[in-house]
């Protein structure tokens, strides 16, 4: 029993690292699945890893210490699973600048249909290409690369967590990219046509046509779309990996 009281300190580090990642990383990260059961885990997943974590050097920290110990890791697994989340939520955005650009509806992306199927395709794709092994690798590496115990957090992790908005962003705009240029073509032809006829514009058949024409973009895109997703993924796996070394 006191064996076990003393490894409470460690495992709670562990499990503020584990559990930044745990919450971004499919298949559990997904936002479908109950925060109480990331958590949870999160929980059983840091018990066996107390084990690669290596000792702290210091006993019985005070508890600002301690704390100031547990926001670091958390940092650390948020960066690892930061990384993965940035792409799904892009997905998410770029879903809805679909849906805006066709004209289907202006709801925010956390309401939007088309951002809510970039998002679970996001999180599939990621798992069938064992991307979630891949970041459990890079957080049982990182214990090595980055103490659990007082030295500091790396500056470039710290640099890569404010940064993850900004790619966040750059990434939700080259995901739409391929769908988006499609709709946006077929209402502008749609445009044209309004223009050279003025029986069409009066009828109003963009305003029925352009929904019908970005579902068509949509499908047409979809491959385009998984394979810019992937690229992302791979970009942001090695940006991980280079991050730990």
């Amino acid at each position: 029993m006191q064996q076990l009281i003393a490894a409470l300190p460690l495992w709670g580090l562990v499990f503020a690292r584990t559990a930044g990642v745990a919450l971004l990383v499919p298949p559990i990260g997904v936002r479908q699945v109950p925060i109480a059961v990331r958590i949870a885990a999160a929980a059983i997943i840091a018990t066996p890893l107390c084990w690669t974590a290596g000792g702290l050097s210091q006993d019985g920290p005070a508890l600002a210490l301690y704390g100031l110990w547990v926001a670091r890791n958390l940092a650390v697994g948020l960066v690892l699973g930061g990384a993965v989340a940035a792409i799904l939520w892009a997905a998410v955005m770029a879903g809805a600048y679909m849906e805006r650009g066709s004209g289907w509806s202006s709801s925010p992306p956390e309401q939007s249909c088309t951002g809510s199927v970039f998002y679970l395709l996001a999180a599939v794709l990621f798992v069938l290409i064992d991307g979630h092994h891949a970041v459990f690798q890079a957080l049982v590496g990182s214990f090595k690369a980055i103490p659990v115990g007082p030295p500091p957090v790396a500056g470039l992790a710290m640099e890569a967590l404010v940064l993850l908005p900004a790619r966040m962003f750059a990434a939700s705009l080259m995901i739409a990219g391929p769908a988006l240029l499609v709709v946006l073509l077929a209402r502008a032809l749609l445009a044209a046509a309004e223009r050279l006829s003025l029986e069409l514009a009066i009828s109003g058949l963009n305003a029925i046509t352009a929904p019908l024409l970005a579902t068509v973009a949509l499908v047409v895109a979809l491959p385009a779309v998984a394979y810019v997703i992937l690229a992302q993924f791979s970009e942001m796996l090695g940006q991980v990996a280079t991050l730990l070394q």
